[in-house]
């Protein structure tokens, strides 16, 4: 028998301007997506800068959750941290309604299985939870021309990312032993609370390592801010709002110019930075940040292994039984991430800034967040939840 292989494709575009019982409730899922976060963050490159939505994976990696058996059903629980499937309906079920509720921001989430045409059928229950819970589309596909299929799927993630992402697979990516493909497309986009004016942005050194720099575009901006520090991870944390305040980035800023991957080892490690968030405070802060964009590609079939998963990319015991209604031997064959985030002084789709920044005397010093060193980077929404992760290094 020819082994059926389900192609596992994840997507993210975000474009951010200056502008996101056996039941969780929302802090425990925030808090569970938190620390797979930054375990995920933690094993993707380290000597560039990337962009990722340990989200997004996670959403796919649920629906898959729910397809399974053992030996990939208690990896796939342990690894995103999630009790029991009845867990993963209650709380990704309040998560896509909490989601399309966010104020200030477009951020939309958009899944869809892409089943081989013919005599296959997505298992009933799977189904369900598939349209209730992750509010997935379900679409007929002829993967015998793969040319034609991959043209179809890459037209529905261009169209969910308002045309950003082009050409997702090539022609080759699926084949007569395709039998599903999983799509997952986050597509953020949101305007600083409080933007920064274009006329201040200069060209400053950003330490790249210690004896090596490079010229950035740094922006600048004094206002108040939620700020803090963090003793245990040696950093520094700065929070800004987008228009709604319900999305914000949050920037963690290691004190040493080499210290970023001791950050990231200690929140894989399971250190609370949601902890740390809480202890902030509204301050004066001079803020300095880079402008940048950051495109990056993940393959996951070398990242999710090294977080526990690694039974759904088994050719014999993959444990997806309860996936289609056919006996046929499935596993994952291919799972890809692609993000890319824009920062910068303006939103997208507003004017530029105007006016002049005026450094005033204070009474009190000034705090300053200069973030000219490798820096940690969090888009989450109102509730904590991690929409994306990732790293700034300058390169």
């Amino acid at each position: 028998m020819r082994i059926a292989v389900v192609l596992f494709v994840l997507l993210l575009y975000i474009l951010q301007n200056n502008c996101f019982c056996a039941t969780m409730e929302a802090p425990g899922l925030s808090s569970a997506i938190a620390k797979f976060s930054a375990k995920f963050c933690n094993e993707l490159e380290k000597d560039k800068s990337v962009v990722s939505s340990p989200l997004s994976a996670e959403i796919l990696l649920s629906l898959l959750t729910l397809g399974t058996e053992d030996p990939s059903h208690s990896e796939l629980l342990i690894a995103l941290e999630v009790p029991s499937d009845d867990a993963i309906r209650s709380s990704f079920s309040s998560l896509s309604e909490k989601l399309k509720s966010i104020k200030g921001v477009t951020l939309n989430v958009a899944n869809k299985i892409f089943l081989k045409e013919g005599p296959y059928e997505i298992c009933t229950e799977l189904e369900q939870d598939a349209v209730k819970v992750f509010d997935a589309g379900i679409e007929k596909v002829n993967f015998d021309d793969g040319v034609t299929a991959c043209n179809l799927i890459n037209k529905w993630v261009e169209d969910k990312t308002n045309h950003r992402i082009k050409d997702l697979l090539s022609s080759d990516s699926v084949d007569s032993d395709t039998r599903l493909v999983l799509v997952n497309a986050l597509y953020f986009k949101g305007t600083w609370q409080k933007q920064f004016d274009p006329h201040v942005t200069r060209p400053q050194p950003f330490f790249i390592t210690a004896e090596e720099t490079v010229e950035v575009p740094m922006m600048y901006r004094e206002d108040t801010y939620r700020y803090g520090v963090s003793d245990a991870l040696n950093a520094q944390l700065l929070e800004m709002a987008y228009e709604g305040e319900e999305a914000s980035m949050v920037i963690v800023l290691p004190s040493e110019i080499d210290g970023l991957n001791g950050v990231l080892g200690k929140l894989a490690a399971g250190h609370d930075l949601m902890g740390d968030l809480s202890n902030m405070f509204s301050t004066k802060v001079h803020v300095s940040v880079p402008k940048f964009k950051i495109e990056t590609e993940i393959d996951l079939t070398n990242v999710l292994p090294k977080l526990g998963i690694n039974a759904i990319f088994s050719l014999n015991n993959s444990g997806l039984t309860k996936i289609l209604n056919n006996p046929e031997r499935l596993y994952v064959s291919k799972a890809v991430q692609k993000a890319f985030i824009e920062v910068n002084e303006e939103g997208a789709e507003a004017a530029a800034a105007t006016g002049m920044v005026v450094m005033m005397r204070c009474a009190m010093p000034t705090l300053r967040f200069y973030a000219n060193r490798p820096f940690l980077y969090l888009l989450l929404d109102s509730s904590r939840t991690t929409l994306f992760v990732g790293a700034y290094r300058a390169k």
